[in-house]
């Protein structure tokens, strides 16, 4: 019986081995795996040579009017789309209210997308906004929390950090409530009578994050 076992063990390693190579996919160069047919783009937008957050940027095929998909820029003002088939794009950048495309930039570009690489593009916008800025900023504050203005200014809020905060009237209905969720994202209000506007961040009314606008 030793002697029989010992005759069939070299055959049973060697069926082993040669179950293993089929199993771990043989000879086959791609090991049974598909064809990488994907790549990915990646769009960068600026304002004034910074980056730009919360900046909507979009995917179309070429010539389409409909998106295949919206994507916002990140802090760093870079938009990625992964798992895009190889071939033709184009990417189109949503202008917020109080920018403009900077002088010879277009709106919308084309890329071409190869298997497993990235394919770039990159957008230049300008601020053209007129009126007042208030920032909602990582400490918690409105800054500045008080402003005077003359009627018919605008004034636009911005989340300059990655902190969720709204501007929420307070006690009258200038406006509905404003979310501004990601760093980059913007509200803008126009004044048109006089008055005064107090305002807080839902979120973070508690650790005292308020403001007041003064309309002359």
């Amino acid at each position: 019986m030793i002697s029989y076992l010992r005759s069939i063990l070299p055959l049973c390693g060697v069926a082993l081995f040669t179950l293993l190579i089929y199993a771990c996919g043989g000879d086959d160069p791609d090991n049974g795996m598909e064809p990488v047919t994907t790549g990915t783009v990646s769009a960068t937008v600026t304002t004034e040579g910074s980056a730009a957050a919360g900046i909507l940027v979009q995917l179309f095929a070429p010539g389409a009017s409909s998106a295949t998909t919206a994507v916002a820029t990140s802090s760093n003002g870079v938009a990625n789309f992964a798992n895009v088939e190889q071939g033709s794009w184009e990417v189109e950048v949503e202008i917020p209210q109080g920018f403009d495309l900077d002088a010879g930039e277009t709106a919308r570009k084309s890329v071409t997308v190869v298997a497993n690489q990235t394919a770039t593009t990159s957008f230049a916008l300008v601020d053209v906004f007129q009126g007042e800025t208030v920032e909602a900023n990582g400490n918690l504050e409105f800054s500045p929390s008080t402003l005077t203005i003359d009627a018919g200014t605008q004034v636009r809020w911005v989340n300059v950090s990655t902190v969720l905060h709204t501007v929420t009237p307070d006690g009258h209905s200038e406006w509905t409530t404003a979310t501004i969720a990601d760093n980059g994202d913007t509200f803008i209000h126009t004044f048109d009578t006089p008055g005064t506007y107090q305002y807080f961040c839902q979120p973070h009314v508690g650790q005292g994050m308020t403001g007041t606008i003064t309309v002359n």
